[in-house]
């Protein structure tokens, strides 16, 4: 079991140049810019935690935070959130539930270093989805996990990289998350009860060099991601006068000069579009078919 982890492709990336390169930041004064913040399309809204925050929490407890989220559309249990981690971990055990190939790991380098000083090296890192809140507070970020195969109570665990690209903010003490959404705060809650059976997990499994079981990983298809929204609304156009099934889209920021001209230009070269396969005659199978490598031969019925 890894506790507090750093080395990884976190920040400093996964070459020595590019470590040595972030490790100098700190020595500059730098200027902060928030081009990069996530935009949620809602006016700047303060987290803060209050009393009504600890429903459901046994108080006193020094309990991790243990959440569940939805990662590649399956509903993964016991994952730690951990902003002493300077990278996102997914355990072995629960990578090959997910039903990914190996061979789509990307080799990393850099080796993992726990809080003793142990070191682990990763089978590979892997970009994956990652859906945190209830609908329809909810946000959804990439996440570049790397893989380790190792023992441990928890399926995977949460650094401060992606913690800070969610624009989270951790309360332990209410063992709650909180981040912006574009409909408000989304929350995920810690489990008190699996937090404790998980250390429980790990004391008594301390020093055995085997896998631990876990299974709960469940593929849940009911709940669809948030999805990018434009960053102004848009107003429809019909192509052709009276027909109000073929229209376009333009910004409703827009000067009036610049939509009228946007507009008539459009419509003038309503030619070059195609709204059904028929008016695109002339097109090559090679280009409109795909097929797939599959043997077309179908196995007797049993």
């Amino acid at each position: 079991m890894i506790h507090t982890i750093s080395g990884g492709v976190a920040s400093g990336g996964d070459h020595k140049k590019a470590r040595k390169a972030y490790g100098r930041q700190s020595l500059a004064v730098q200027q902060v810019h928030h081009s990069k913040r996530l935009r949620t399309g809602r006016d700047e809204e303060a987290i803060s935690f209050s009393e009504a925050d600890y429903e459901g929490v046994r108080l006193p407890h020094d309990d991790p935070m243990v959440v569940t989220l939805l990662v590649e559309l399956f509903t993964i249990k016991k994952i730690l959130v951990d902003n002493g981690s300077s990278d996102n971990i997914l355990y072995k055990h629960a990578f090959d539930q997910l039903r990914i190939p190996v061979d789509q790991l990307k080799p990393v380098k850099t080796l993992l270093v726990g809080f003793a000083g142990e070191m682990v090296h990763p089978l590979g890192s892997i970009n994956l989805s990652m859906v945190a809140g209830t609908a329809p507070r909810q946000t959804q970020v990439q996440m570049m996990f790397l893989v380790v195969e190792t023992p441990s109570p928890y399926n995977a665990i949460i650094g401060r990289p992606r913690l800070n690209l969610m624009e989270a903010i951790v309360s332990t003490r209410h063992l709650l998350m909180k981040f912006p959404t574009r409909f408000g705060l989304g929350e995920a809650r810690g489990d008190q009860q699996v937090a404790r059976q998980c250390y429980k997990t790990a004391v008594m499994n301390k020093g055995k060099d085997k896998v631990l079981p876990i299974a709960n990983v469940e593929l849940r298809w009911d709940v669809e991601p948030e999805l990018p929204q434009p960053i102004e609304d848009v107003i429809q156009v019909p192509l052709e006068e009276g027909n109000s099934e073929r229209v376009f889209q333009v910004g409703s920021q827009l000067g009036e000069v610049e939509k009228g001209e946007l507009i008539t230009f459009l419509q003038k070269n309503k030619d070059v579009f195609a709204w059904s396969a028929e008016e695109v005659p002339g097109i090559s199978p090679n280009v409109m078919v795909h097929k797939l490598s599959v043997d077309p031969m179908r196995p007797l019925t049993m």
